[in-house]
C-alpha cells in the first residue's frame, strides 16, 4: 500500500505543479442550445383530434392541482426534517408514506384523464399520441457517437 500512495501523492504534487505554471484559463462561453434529435418523425394530430385533445385537457383538473402542492408541502416538511439532527424517523414515515398514497393518486388521475382522450379519439390519433409517448423528443448528444473497436 505505501508504494502506491506514494506514487499519488508524487502525481498529486505533480498536478499541482503544473497547475500553477498554467496560464490564466479562456473565459467559459456557455454552448448553444441544444436540437431535437432528428431520427423517429413526429406525428401530428389531425385536426379533430386537437379539438377533442383541447377539450379533454382544457378542462382542469382542480384535485390535480391540489395533488401537487400536498407533494410540494410534505417534501418541505421532509428536508426540514432531515436537515435535523438526529433525524427523527417516526416522523419521517409518515411523511413517506403519505407523499406515496399523494403520489399514486396523481399518478392515477393523470392515467384516467389519459385514457378517456384515448378513448375518445378516432383510431388514427390514438396512433400518433401513443407513438409520440413510446418515443419522446429528446434534445440531441453533443457528443460523438461511440465506434466500435
Amino acid at each position: 500500500m505505501a508504494p502506491f500512495r506514494f506514487a499519488a501523492l508524487a502525481l498529486l504534487a505533480l498536478s499541482v505543479g503544473a497547475d500553477a505554471a498554467a496560464p490564466p484559463a479562456a473565459p467559459v462561453t456557455r454552448p448553444a442550445p441544444l436540437a431535437l434529435a432528428p431520427g423517429v418523425k413526429r406525428g401530428v394530430l389531425s385536426p379533430e383530434g386537437r379539438t377533442i385533445t383541447a377539450r379533454v385537457y382544457g378542462t382542469p383538473d382542480t384535485r390535480i392541482g391540489q395533488l401537487q402542492a400536498e407533494i410540494s408541502a410534505i417534501r418541505q416538511q421532509r428536508t426540514a426534517l432531515i436537515a435535523r439532527t438526529p433525524i427523527d424517523l417516526d416522523k419521517l414515515e409518515p411523511l413517506l408514506r403519505q407523499e406515496e398514497l399523494l403520489q399514486t393518486e396523481l399518478r392515477s388521475r393523470n392515467n384516467d384523464r389519459l385514457m378517456l382522450l384515448l378513448r375518445s379519439l378516432p383510431e388514427v390519433d390514438r396512433v400518433v399520441v401513443l407513438q409520440n409517448m413510446a418515443n419522446p423528443a429528446r434534445p440531441q448528444s453533443s457528443a460523438k457517437p461511440a465506434t466500435a473497436n
